[in-house]
Formats: C-alpha cells, sequence, structure tokens
C-alpha cells in the first residue's frame, strides 16, 4: 500500500472507533432494558416452583459493608420459590458506571437464565442461593465474605446451577464504599487469566482514537467525544438503575477507566509477587523439560501414511507452536494417494503432555472457560443434528473437556441423559456442576470395552484430529454404541480454500495437537467399512467463521514480544509488555477487519470451498 493509501486507511479509524462505539452503546442499551427489577409487591405463584426444595434452604450471603432491608430480602425469596430459581443475584440501583458497564459486557440479563453457558457474574453485593450451592462455591455459613470472596463465588454459581440464575436489579439496595474499595481486586478475580488480553482489548478504541488524532484530528475528537458519552448512551433516561457518577465518569472517561483497568493489573502483579505468581510456579519444570532436549518428544518419522500405507508422501507445510509459543518445528505430510494429512513425526506420549499442558486448563483455563461459554449458538445446533432421527435416552460425547457441549445441549434434549470422556481435570469438574450425568476420565480406545453403557448416540466434536490412532477411536465408537445408534463426527476439512491461502497461519493447523486430518471421502469409507451408513453430510453447518479474524490474532501474536510464559527462562520486560498491547492495539483494526470479512462470508462459504469443518452423522446398522 502506498503512503497516500495508508494515511486514507488512518484518517478512516477514528470514524469507525465511533462507529463501533454507537454499535456497542445501543447493544448494551437493549442489555440493560432486559434487566429485571425485583418485584417489591408480592405476586400471585402461576404456577408450580420449578425447583426441588427438599432438603434444600435459601440463604441471603452479603459482601461486606452491604445492607439488605428485609423487603428486598423477602422479595427476592419470594422470586426465587415463585420461578424456581436456586440463585438470585441483585444488582444495587446505584451501582457506579463502571461496574455497570462490565456487567452488560459480560451478561446479556434478557437470556442469562435460560442460557446455560452464560458467565457467573453479578452486581458484587448480595445473592440469594440455596446453602448447598453456596456450600459447593466456598462460602460457608458463618461469617461475611469479602467483595473477592463473594465475586469468586458469582463466579461459580450460574455454572453450579446453570439454567437457575438470575440477575435482577434490587431497587432498595445500595452500593458499598467497603465493595467498591476492592474493584480492582474483584476485576483480577473475575477475569483470572484473562485480565490483560481482556483489559487490552477494551483500551484499544480509546488508544486507536488518541493515535488517530495524529492524522485527524477531527474526526478523532469527534469520535472520542462519542467515547466519553458512550455511559450516557446505555443508561441515560433509565427509571430504575441510576449510577450516582454517571456524569462525571462520562465527563472524565479517558482518565477513569484506564485508572481502574490499570489497577486491576497492579492487583494482579501485587499477588504474583506475593509468591501467587501460577506462571513463576511453572517455570522451573518447564525449564527442566526443555533442558532434556526435545528429540524425546517426538516418535521417529514414518515414511507411510498412517490411513492407507502408501509411501507417497509430501511436505504439506512446516509450522511452529502459533498457539502457546512453546519451543519445537512440526512437519505436516500429505498422502498422495488417499490424500490424508497428518503431522510427521509424531509426538510421543511425553509430547503430547508437554504441548498440552496450560493449553486448555491450567494457566489457560479462564480463557478456554470463557471461549467455550460463548458457543452456545454453535453447541445447540450440533445437538439438533439428531432430531430428524431419534429421540435420544443416553448420549457420550467423547472429548467433552469441561463439558460445555453437554451442558449446552440439556436446553435441546432436557431428559436425554449426557456422559462426557475425557483426559482432563475438566470432567471431575463438569460432574460436580451437573453438567455431564456421568464422567469417565482416560482414553476412550482403553474405556470402551469396560463402559457398561450402550449409547444412542457417540459423539465426536473436533475429536479425532486430536488422536494418535483415530481409527481405533472409531472402532471404539462402534463398541459402546447400540444397534441402530448414531456417531456424530464434527473435523477440520482439509480441502478448505483458506488451508492453502493462509498457509501456516489458518489457525486449524494447530500444529502440534492437531495430528490427523481426513478427506470426507476417506471418513465416509472407513465408516462404510465399520458397518455404518452416513446418513448426514454438512458443511456450511459445521463452519465456524472465523478463519481471518484467528489468521490475524495468530500472526499478531507470532510478531508482538513474548508474553510471560513458563517456558520462556525469564519474564519480559516491562517494555516488552509495553510493546505487546501496543502491537495487539495497532491490530485491532486487522482483526476487526477479519471479523467483517468472516460475517461477509459466510453464507456463500460452502459454495466457494471456505467451509473450514465438515459434519458426518451415521448410523451403526
Amino acid at each position: 500500500m502506498s503512503k497516500r493509501g495508508w494515511s486514507k486507511a488512518v484518517r478512516v479509524l477514528p470514524m469507525v472507533a465511533m462507529l463501533v462505539t454507537v454499535l456497542d452503546a445501543l447493544a448494551k442499551r437493549r442489555r440493560l432494558a432486559g434487566l429485571p427489577v425485583l418485584p417489591l409487591v408480592p405476586r400471585q405463584r402461576t404456577g408450580e416452583s420449578g425447583v426441588d426444595r427438599r432438603g434444600s434452604v435459601l440463604r441471603l450471603v452479603r459482601a461486606t459493608g452491604v445492607v439488605v432491608d428485609r423487603v428486598t430480602e423477602t422479595a427476592a425469596r419470594e422470586l426465587a420459590e415463585r420461578d424456581g430459581l436456586a440463585v438470585v443475584n441483585l444488582v444495587p440501583r446505584d451501582l457506579p458506571t463502571g461496574q455497570v458497564l462490565e456487567l452488560l459486557h459480560e451478561v446479556d440479563p434478557r437470556t442469562h437464565r435460560q442460557d446455560r453457558q452464560a458467565k457467573g457474574h453479578g452486581g458484587g453485593h448480595a445473592v440469594l442461593a440455596e446453602h448447598q450451592l453456596l456450600q459447593k462455591v466456598g462460602l460457608p455459613r458463618r461469617g461475611v465474605p469479602s467483595p473477592v470472596e463473594l465475586a469468586r463465588a458469582e463466579k461459580e454459581l450460574k455454572p453450579h446451577a446453570a439454567a437457575q440464575t438470575q440477575v435482577v436489579l434490587a431497587p432498595r439496595l445500595f452500593s458499598s464504599p467497603a465493595v467498591l474499595a476492592e474493584d480492582a481486586e474483584v476485576l483480577r478475580v473475575r477475569h483470572g487469566s484473562r485480565l490483560g488480553p481482556d483489559l487490552t482489548t477494551a483500551l484499544s478504541i480509546p488508544a486507536l482514537i488518541v493515535a488517530s488524532g495524529l492524522f485527524s484530528p477531527g474526526w478523532a475528537f469527534a469520535a472520542l467525544a462519542a467515547w466519553s458519552a458512550h455511559p450516557l448512551m446505555v443508561l441515560g433516561g433509565n427509571r430504575h438503575l441510576k449510577p450516582a457518577d454517571l456524569w462525571s465518569y462520562s465527563f472524565l472517561r479517558l482518565v477513569r477507566e484506564p485508572k481502574r483497568l490499570v489497577a486491576a493489573l497492579r492487583a494482579d502483579a501485587a499477588h504474583r509477587a506475593d509468591g501467587e505468581d501460577p506462571v513463576q510456579q511453572r517455570r522451573a519444570r518447564y525449564q527442566a523439560d526443555l533442558a532434556a532436549g526435545l528429540d524425546r518428544f517426538f516418535e521417529p518419522e514414518r515414511a507411510d501414511c498412517p490411513w492407507c500405507g502408501a509411501t507417497e508422501l509430501k511436505v504439506r507445510l512446516r509450522s511452529g507452536d502459533l498457539n502457546q509459543g512453546k519451543p519445537g518445528e512440526f512437519k505436516v505430510d500429505e498422502c498422495l494417494s488417499c490424500g490424508h494429512v497428518f503431522t510427521n513425526p509424531q509426538p510421543t506420549a511425553e509430547g503430547l503432555a508437554f504441548y498440552y499442558r496450560d493449553a486448555y486448563d491450567g494457566l489457560n483455563e479462564d480463557l478456554i472457560q470463557g471461549l467455550f461459554g460463548t458457543r452456545r449458538g454453535y453447541f445447540q445446533p450440533q445437538a439438533e443434528t439428531v432430531r430428524p432421527f431419534l429421540t435420544p435416552e443416553k448420549w457420550l460425547d467423547v472429548g467433552t473437556g469441561h463439558g460445555h457441549f453437554c451442558n449446552a445441549a440439556k436446553e435441546v434434549w432436557p431428559r436425554t441423559s449426557f456422559h462426557g470422556l475425557d483426559m482432563s481435570d475438566g470432567i471431575p469438574l463438569a460432574e460436580r456442576r451437573g453438567w455431564v450425568d456421568r464422567g469417565y476420565r482416560g482414553m476412550f480406545v482403553d474405556l470402551a470395552p469396560t463402559m457398561p453403557d450402550r449409547y444412542d448416540v457417540v459423539s465426536m466434536f473436533h475429536y479425532l484430529e486430536h488422536s494418535k490412532d483415530p481409527q481405533l477411536e472409531l472402532e471404539a465408537a462402534t463398541k459402546v454404541l447400540r444397534p441402530g445408534g448414531y456417531l456424530l463426527i464434527d473435523v477440520p476439512d482439509p480441502a478448505c480454500r483458506w488451508a492453502k491461502l493462509l498457509g501456516k497461519w489458518w489457525s486449524i493447523w494447530l500444529q502440534p495437537q492437531h495430528l490427523h486430518f481426513f478427506p470426507v471421502e476417506n471418513l465416509r469409507e472407513r465408516l462404510t467399512e465399520l458397518g455404518y451408513t452416513v446418513v448426514l453430510e454438512q458443511h456450511a453447518e459445521a463452519h465456524q467463521p472465523a478463519d481471518l479474524l484467528m489468521s490475524a490474532w495468530t500472526a499478531l501474536r507470532a510478531v508482538a514480544p513474548e508474553r510471560d510464559v513458563p517456558w520462556r527462562p525469564e519474564p519480559p520486560s516491562t517494555l516488552s509488555r509495553i510493546a505487546r498491547g501496543v502491537t495487539f492495539a495497532a491490530g485491532t483494526p486487522l482483526m476487526a477487519a477479519g471479523v467483517l470479512a468472516d460475517v461477509a462470508l459466510a453464507d456463500v462459504a460452502e459454495k466457494y470451498g471456505l467451509c473450514n469443518s465438515y459434519r458426518l452423522l451415521a448410523r451403526k446398522d
């Protein structure tokens, strides 16, 4: 692009920022309009409560310094009994502006109760919940929890009462200075390991506006005015929620919002300095692993295709670990005979343990939970796939992780018993939360012969590509399916045009975790050999339209200075941390363009071969 072209592009940034600001304000205002107001006048029950109260007692928990009057508590109890709620999260009527905007960013009150995947987030002041649930999330009967302890409990109450939690505005409840004084610590707890990325994203718009002032001061000033007025656009004129600091926060937003977010980062840094740094706690182990060398992490390179046995192979691509940035180089080969694509050499069991460590749990626990928590709209259509063919009684989800699919699928099939299988720590957590009715922890191939159940459906959503021997996994599924049962599979499509156009930046390659990529013809043929009839093949329905966004994100991660990770010998300098934040802020327009392009192309993805995944449903005959 020419210098003039760059200049024009930069001048457009404040206009784009202003548009994004206005659209976000309208979206949050719609969410606010859906925030239920606690009815203080008792209403007649319309039917039976949705919660069996036998053995359970509702208990009001309030943070230090919070006063809940009898009228509010009585109204909350009446609401819980009438609507069958296990958790009622009370929001003060004068909750400060910054906290309101964060609440509306994380929670959509219109769908919060029925959305089993929604985040646990509330007003941070008071909660009415079943005593047993409060015990599960670490709130004992005696004592008053600190604001931080209550925020941590709010985070877990929703997952434990996925369809019985409601956030409501309490007209007679007021904010406590004691809670507001702990705002930085509360932010740290709520965001967890997502704190840095979340706050960087929050500051990217004002940072871009200020930077664009060097090229287009008029439009930058207008965009900054719109961004400052954003809270007024969201909250102005609301009859129930009235933050006392609305006008002052809006007028001084450019100062107050960064100050609030920086305070949270400092609180996080202080905890790390006090010995609570999870990265530093892991550094010695990672450094010992790396000092022993990477060779033991890989099997000998094979000269034949693991799918068909042919020996004519070609290199499809070479890549590093672009997901986590761990050391290592990986080669992906393609079979010229059958088209199967696979990592060669394959990681050993020890190598997989190294590269999976902290990828889906540990350091990335909050990030992954947050990501999968937003995919209700993807999981539910997956569950709907089998509707034309059967009503499932028992469903096994292989590679279930933390059980997010099973949790979402309960909305579609409330009478189905969902079982989940995985290698990770997510299985016991999914059982405690009630997201799976039964959990199996271990390797599917090992457990299949001992599993007493015969399932109506076995699902493998983006599981087979992770397996060392996918053909054995298919045989294991055949063992646990009843005759006439269905095997439901989603996998990446190596024929997707983005795979060639984006090269190693196509995030679906995900080396070295994705070990195998199956041409759809190969998988159909193998299922037929195992005694299945493929009854459905879908491409557009399995497509996840984020290829360009994720390629932009992956590229930015590659060029930005490294974050603090335990596989690096030393933490990055302050200058490197700042440079990383600046890199991602500067890359925001690129990622925004990726989002727009992904959305625009989604409807024509199948027509032009851009679907990154496909889905097969096969009946065991």
